[in-house]
């Protein structure tokens, strides 16, 4: 045999085993961890943190409000307050003023899934049906190896939006749907947030009575567009240019959902829960949108400044701790990727140790903080202490900033540029860390 036919014969063997190893190795990649990505996610700030650990042992009780944006807060119409039992509680409590959605397709249920595991959405996608067979590193994780039960409230089907896969991806230990929840035709979701309170009051009541810690999810539907709050329910009153518009339906069905919340919030301080628990409550993603609803026309409505994206994405986030009485708010830039991390420091999880990979921050400790948007924005879009920046068809060179606070232009972009690449970076290093997850 000739050196070439030798040659030839040993690049052929080579290629075959190439073709071997990628065979045996290929279904088993994306199970892999990735110990490089974890390296590269957000890193815990060293050093005493404020609130740490003021939460640890209590029950956590986490509330998403449908449809619901920061500006509702404090406002009145026609001399009624559209959130008073937000208003008071906000007094009382940390409250988070600059606060962003972050969601994809997905909408309510990314923003569920984005809050539970400070990971990014991926877009175009929703998140529980992507990666509802994954193992979510997630909160109710972290809690399970603090003794904690994790419990999940919501009056639809869970089948809606593939949450039948997701709760379990999330770790949480039962979901309680529509079956659950008597047959009230409130709106097209079916039962009202009292009703949905009313359950989760039950069981949380029947835990609390064993000695059990909990943390349980709460996810309102009533004030979900198209808005419709049957007239026996409403509680906003409106008879001036409001009545009957689609905005005024807006605001009462806001309305209704902080009633309902408060009537919640009732119950627990009756029965004493309320002094044993960390009660959060934030907004999943805006109600006005910006292509249906005329930004100059809500802020001649309501008197206030609108900014078609600032406004529009600014959701509330609010956090009580047990035993506070006056309120404190942060000014944090945050986005809901933020969420987990501001609740770990306060339940006395830390993050570092437990390993915990983390794409948001702990927003009482945070110094300078970036959060990214895609899908109702162009990727590499994010806020950060000062702007909103938007990126262009070239990407940052054609971009557009604006001032969070006054919700003016920007002239000179460059100072962002840093924050653009690491923004971008983030979200492939997000993308590639959830890929990597295991299966269930």
């Amino acid at each position: 045999m000739g050196i070439f036919s030798i040659r030839r014969t040993c690049k052929i063997l080579a290629v075959f085993l190439v073709g071997i190893i990628i065979a045996i190795w290929h279904p088993y990649r994306k199970m892999l961890p990735s110990s490089s990505l974890k390296q590269l996610a957000v890193q815990p700030n060293d050093g005493p943190k404020a609130y740490y650990g003021v939460g640890k042992g209590y029950h956590l009780i986490l509330v998403q409000l449908e449809s619901f944006q920061n500006f509702l807060l404090d406002q009145s119409v026609e001399g009624q307050p559209l959130t008073p039992v937000l208003n008071t509680l906000k007094s009382e409590s940390l409250y988070f003023p600059q606060l962003f959605q972050q969601i994809g397709r997905g909408n309510t249920s990314d923003a569920e899934f984005t809050a539970n595991t400070s990971i990014y959405p991926a877009g175009a996608v929703p998140m529980s049906s992507k990666y509802g067979n994954r193992k979510l590193p997630s909160l109710a994780r972290l809690l399970h190896k603090q003794g904690y039960i994790a419990d999940t409230f919501h009056v639809n089907e869970a089948s809606f939006w593939d949450r039948n896969q997701m709760y379990p991806a999330l770790g949480f230990d039962t979901y309680y749907d529509q079956p659950y929840f008597r047959k009230e035709k409130f709106n097209r979701f079916g039962a009202s947030d009292e009703e949905l309170y009313r359950v989760g009051f039950e069981k949380l009541t029947a835990l609390a009575k064993q000695n059990q810690k909990f943390y349980a999810q709460f996810v309102t539907v009533s004030s979900h567009s198209p808005y419709t709050i049957p007239e026996d329910r409403k509680r906003l009153k409106l008879n001036g240019p409001l009545h009957g518009k689609t905005l005024g339906d807006y605001l009462t069905a806001v309305h209704y959902a902080d009633y309902a919340l408060g009537t919640f919030i009732g119950k627990l301080k009756q029965t004493g829960l309320w002094d044993n628990c960390v009660f959060v409550v934030y907004g999943d993603h805006f109600g006005l949108n910006k292509k249906k609803y005329n930004p100059q026309k809500i802020s001649d409505a309501l008197n206030i400044p609108y900014h078609k994206h600032i406004s529009t994405f600014n959701v509330p986030l609010l956090i009580h701790l047990p035993g506070q009485h006056s309120g404190r708010a942060i000014g944090q830039t945050g986005g809901q990727i933020d969420i987990l991390p501001t609740i770990a420091n306060i339940m006395g999880l830390d993050l570092k140790e437990e390993g915990f990979t983390a794409f948001g921050q702990d927003l009482v400790n945070a110094g300078h903080n970036v959060v990214g948007m895609r899908y109702y924005l162009p990727a590499g879009s994010f806020f950060n202490d000062k702007v909103l920046f938007i990126p262009g068809k070239k990407g940052f060179e054609d971009g557009k900033a604006t001032l969070i606070r006054t919700h003016q232009r920007v002239q000179d972009i460059t100072p962002y540029k840093a924050d653009y690449d690491l923004i971008m970076d983030r979200l492939k290093r997000s993308d590639s860390y959830v890929e990597h997850l295991p299966l269930r």
